[in-house]
């Protein structure tokens, strides 16, 4: 049977209109500069969070995105004693997946060569957390193989197709089941180039990892509710991805840079830390096995805010965990726990913020 797809409210359309509006009125170019005062200003930011100097040191980048029509978002918050504390930014970054070569480095262009050359074209919306960077110069744990932290991030996508484009959402058939191997791709989209990439991991050490091969994603239908609407829950295990490890020996590889955009990526995700003298046996950009949980759902607006048309909305909430760090440890049950940390957050986002997202009961 056909599914029947929840439709976006028309104020949420009449809001679209105007920001597309707005946008088209002012479009986008990159004209910032990699200077070491655009760097201050960058650490100043992430370290008070204020959207206000996002929005100032965003000027000029084509990164900025919306969820549910907000550009200005809430970060999903973990703080917790046994898990320590998360950071995140309150600004969606946007990154259109196509065959036009773009600002931010390309990378759009770039993943759809690897993982979407037969689909079309996506605008991927994104809004993560990870662990905090420690200090002022912004040490980071998503670099650092001794963190629970390591190569773990969480949060929540707006995946957008056009309507004329796709007979359906992105990850879900027509009858409304869920599409496994588009959820994996967009994954791997994220950890390897979006996230990783981005941050300045070469290619030929991601390439060995973009295969769909030895992840399994397991779907519970309608298997959750939250503020009073279902969710489709999926688990995806053992999915094999790059990480942002340095190692800093001699001759072993290192960190290229994406313009301005890498700094960008490093002071979010923390700074790397390398580790070549106390973890001898670990080489840079090393792979990790890793768990995700996601809460996926989607909806039709008739005009979407980038392009004015009629689009599908598809929305995955989740958090992840390292299973290369458990086993190393020998701590799995603490990694569930730490999922579990996570997931409860992006459930008070859906529930503080995004209500109305879901199916009808």
């Amino acid at each position: 049977m056909t599914m029947t797809w929840p439709v976006a409210d028309p104020e949420t359309s009449r809001r679209a209109l105007e920001k597309n509006a707005k946008t088209r009125a002012r479009p986008k170019t990159t004209t910032q500069e990699d200077t070491a005062l655009w760097r201050a200003s960058t650490r100043l930011a992430l370290a008070t969070g204020r959207p206000g100097l996002f929005d100032r040191i965003l000027e000029g980048l084509p990164l900025t995105g919306d969820v549910d029509g907000r550009v200005a978002v809430p970060v999903a918050e973990v703080d917790d004693p046994r898990f320590g504390k998360s950071s995140g930014v309150p600004i969606v970054l946007e990154i259109d997946v196509d065959r036009v070569q773009k600002e931010p480095a390309n990378v759009g262009h770039k993943v759809d060569d690897v993982f979407f050359q037969h689909y079309p074209p996506l605008l991927f919306n994104v809004c993560f957390s990870c662990g905090a960077p420690k200090g002022a110069c912004r040490v980071g744990e998503y670099g650092d193989p001794r963190s629970r932290w390591f190569n773990v991030f969480f949060g929540y996508y707006q995946l957008d197709v056009r309507c004329a484009d796709r007979a359906s959402p992105f990850g879900y058939d027509e009858n409304g089941v869920v599409q496994k191997d588009d959820v994996l791709r967009i994954g791997k989209s994220d950890w390897n180039y979006f996230s990783n990439w981005m941050y300045g991991v070469p290619e030929k050490a991601i390439s060995p990892n973009n295969t769909l091969d030895g992840a399994t994603v397991d779907v519970k239908p309608k298997g959750i509710t939250i503020a009073g609407r279902t969710w489709d829950v999926l688990t995806i295990d053992k999915a094999r991805m790059v990480s942002a490890y340095v190692s800093g020996k001699p001759g072993d590889a290192t960190l290229e840079a994406r313009g301005p955009y890498s700094f960008l990526w490093q002071a979010a995700f923390g700074f790397p830390t390398p580790l070549g003298k106390e973890l001898p046996q670990l080489n840079s950009f090393f792979p990790c096995d890793m768990k995700a949980v996601l809460y996926m759902c989607a909806r039709k607006v008739e005009h979407a805010d980038y392009s004015g048309e009629a689009t599908w909305q598809t929305f995955l909430f989740g958090g992840t965990v390292n299973q290369w760090w458990a086993q190393q440890n020998q701590r799995p049950e603490e990694n569930e726990e730490f999922l579990q940390c996570q997931l409860e957050a992006v459930r008070e986002v859906i529930t503080s913020s995004y209500p109305t997202l879901g199916f009808d009961p």
